[in-house]
């Protein structure tokens, strides 16, 4: 080894591990370096020289201290803007808590105070070449500038825009600073005095973006009207005609080193490279699977860097044919990417997210990439169990609906792709042949479970987005229910509404649910009602379940047909007689919405999935709560158990799918001691900190690694990338953590 790899391996391990170092010296040893690359220096030298140790293996994502080099956290809203100082070692970040915070990247700390817009978010951040003025664009409209080595002066404010501002920029001699904003203008101030030099207009809608040439005199701009316009930064005036192409919004461009290439990122999901003097399309980069936020050039212009909302950022490689390039995916954050940039000399990219960080990755092009495994992006709002319970279908965000093998996880089929918008409901019918789903883009469409392929034109929801499906034990038959308040009925075989209803509820119906008996269809409105129906002729058959006054989001029968239970935004799991129509009980201790409630196969259990990001288990003849899965880290969009009762499988907006033991989870005990195992099934991080009842602390987890952490009870998770902690029978933690050193036994 050479001593400068050793001294950055050192580096980037201290650096991506400072949070666990600052706060207990042991978690240097049980946490920092277990998670650590297994290729690092660092690794191979110490972990030898210690025993009982956890072990990390990771699937489709890097190790930790691998391309991530550090995660900064602070900001307490999402983090919309991050921007180098051509110091280098020095980041500016803004974020929609109305602060900017100015970071030292050799040791992850913040250099000063926070600096404050008051109560405006912050939109776009910009360092003045001088490395001391910082510049940031609000949501009132004002523009701020500091000089940060006067750490306690005033800043300056710009007032003439009468809309938020989206993006501010320095020209390469600082004297001009340039900004955009969604009064759908472009405006030129002299960053000394304040003075507004020229105002520029021709965009036909919000200004997203604003960035100068590095050479010569050009400012381009880029709107949701979904151009690139270019200015002549002396004059004020448009240069040419706008550069047309992208099919929505334009919200970030930047210019090549050279000045001869503007790059352009749009909700379109696509990265387009212009000639500046042409005005000609050169290239089109395409990867992305949501909306663009931001791409910068490598100041070699050999490179871009792209972030976006599908969470990543993407590492391009320009050298070669600019038409074949390929990108390289930097996945870490749990939110939407707003913004990303490199650093002066090339060697990392910052990224600025949804999720509260700042994230500094190594962008040496040389690396192989890890490809994150086949999952949903983003958030999966339904999932079904087959019959069967051989496969899994989810739908999500990413208007895609997906065909998982429940014994491996692995895919079954590619994505299923035809809705245009968010997928909300899933199902599948009884003999495993036919897929259904419920979009936002009003329509619901049935799919071929073993082909993929869509076995007719989608089914119409009169123009209001389709909530819910569920087909008939027959499978005869598909209840839908939408935004227009009603329950429709389907023939599954001709496609068309049957001779009864639609069925008339008081608000939007986003829960429907058939009894296994076929005799009865009951629906869950926003009003908080349940309605019920007879089956053959669509009369009710008695007046609705009043719940409360509160959206009921999940409703279903029990397998004897004898009751139903229904959840909602009351926080409360419900239990009903339909007999007599009554309540007979409560099901409370969600701390947020109930978001999907489902009988197990035997109706001995009922399991809940709530937007409190848990999953619990209650008796069905007491209404006890029987045990919490913890895992998830955001809403639990949808529960159900296999049929054999041995798991029950969740699906999350954390972008995942999880298959649970039943028993596992029964047998938990509530108390977890000093345990590491029995807190890895109770997972609720503290600063991602694993911790005993007492508080004390178990094991740091990284925060890129916290959602797709497996714990013992989960037996599979469907995710983009997962992380599994495995435990030796003699693990030296708690209060005999030095048992962990060997150093004197290794030779």
């Amino acid at each position: 080894m050479t001593l400068s790899q050793f001294l950055r391996n050192a580096h980037t391990f201290v650096a991506s591990s400072r949070e666990a170092i600052e706060q207990s010296a042991p978690h240097i040893y049980l946490s920092a370096l277990p998670f650590s690359g297994k290729d690092s220096l660092i690794y191979q030298t110490f972990n030898q020289l210690f025993t009982g140790l956890i072990e990390v293996d990771t699937y489709g994502i890097d190790r930790h201290g691998g391309r991530l080099v550090m995660t900064l956290t602070g900001h307490e809203r999402e983090v919309t803007s991050v921007v180098y100082s051509l110091i280098g070692h020095v980041v500016a970040s803004g974020s929609k808590d109305g602060t900017v915070r100015i970071w030292d990247t050799r040791s992850g700390e913040e250099m000063m105070p926070s600096l404050t817009s008051g109560a405006s978010p912050i939109h776009s951040v910009s360092f003045a070449p001088n490395g001391t003025n910082v510049a940031a664009g609000t949501g009132t409209g004002d523009i701020y500038i500091w000089d940060i080595s006067t750490m306690h002066a005033s800043p300056q404010c710009l007032r003439g825009h009468s809309e938020m501002i989206t993006s501010v920029t320095f020209s390469p001699d600082g004297v001009f600073l340039a900004s955009a904003s969604h009064d759908d203008t472009v405006r030129l101030w002299r960053s000394k005095t304040g003075e507004e030099e020229f105002l520029m207009e021709g965009h036909g809608d919000d200004v997203n973006t604003v960035a100068f040439s590095p050479v010569g005199d050009i400012l381009g701009s880029g709107s949701v009207d979904a151009k690139v316009r270019l200015w002549r930064a002396t004059t004020g005036k448009p240069i040419g005609q706008p550069l047309s192409g992208h099919t929505d919004a334009v919200s970030s461009i930047s210019f090549s080193p050279d000045g001869e290439i503007v790059a352009s990122g749009s909700w379109d999901c696509e990265i387009r490279l212009w000639g500046v003097l042409t005005g000609e399309g050169i290239a089109t980069l395409r990867g992305h699977t949501d909306v663009v936020r931001s791409v910068h050039f490598s100041p070699d212009g050999q490179a871009l860097a792209s972030a976006a909302n599908d969470r990543s950022v993407r590492l391009w490689n320009l050298g070669g044919n600019l038409k074949e390039s390929s990108s390289m995916i930097l996945t870490g954050h749990s939110g939407w990417v707003h913004s990303a940039t490199f650093s002066p000399d090339g060697l990392y990219i910052a990224s600025a997210s949804q999720d509260h960080t700042i994230r500094i990755w190594d962008a040496g092009r040389g690396q192989s990439a890890i490809e994150p495994l086949p999952a949903h992006d983003i958030e999966v709002n339904a999932m079904a169990v087959s019959a069967d319970g051989g496969f899994i279908v989810s739908g999500s965000e990413d208007n895609s609906v997906r065909i998982w093998n429940a014994q491996t996880g692995e895919p079954k089929l590619p994505p299923l792709l035809g809705h245009t918008e968010t997928v909300n409901s899933v199902a599948i019918s009884t003999d495993g042949r036919l897929i259904a789903s419920a979009s936002a883009d009003c329509t619901v469409r049935l799919w071929d479970a073993q082909t993929g392929t869509t076995t007719a034109a989608p089914l119409c929801e009169n123009e209001c987005a389709a909530n819910t499906v569920r087909f008939t034990f027959d499978a005869q038959w598909l209840l839908s229910g939408s935004e227009d308040k009603t329950v429709k009925i389907w023939d599954v075989t001709t496609r068309q509404p049957s001779g009864i209803g639609p069925l008339r509820c008081n608000g939007s119906v986003h829960a429907v649910d058939i009894s296994p008996n076929e005799k009865l269809i009951a629906a869950g409105d926003e009003s908080g009602n349940i309605f019920l129906w007879n089956k053959e002729t669509g009369q009710s058959t008695r007046q609705p379940f009043c719940a409360n006054k509160r959206s009921i989001r999940s409703i279903e029968f029990s397998p004897a047909s004898t009751h139903l239970v229904s959840g909602g935004d009351d926080r409360v799991g419900r239990v009903w007689e339909i007999s007599t129509g009554q309540q007979i009980l409560s099901l409370d201790g969600h701390s947020d919405y109930i978001c999907s409630i489902a009988f197990s196969s035997s109706g001995q259990l009922i399991g809940t999935g709530s937007a409190d990001s848990t999953i619990r288990l209650w008796d069905t003849e007491t209404g006890a709560q029987r045990a919490i899965l913890h895992g998830h880290s955001s809403w639990v969009s949808s529960v159900a158990f296999t049929p054999d009762e041995h798991s029950i499988v969740s699906s999350s907006w954390d972008s995942t799918i999880r298959i649970w033991d039943v028993a596992a989870a029964l047998s938990q005990s509530s108390d977890t001691g000093d345990d590491l195992l029995a807190a890895l099934d109770h997972i609720e991080f503290d600063d991602g900190w694993i911790v005993t009842r007492l508080g004390a602390l178990l094991l740091w987890v990284p925060s890129e690694y916290r959602t797709f952490l497996n714990s013992p009870t989960c037996t599979m998770l469907i995710a983009k990338h997962r992380v599994v902690v495995s435990l030796g029978a003699n693990l030296h933690c708690g209060d005999n953590w030095m048992a962990c050193w060997c150093g004197s036994s290794v030779t």
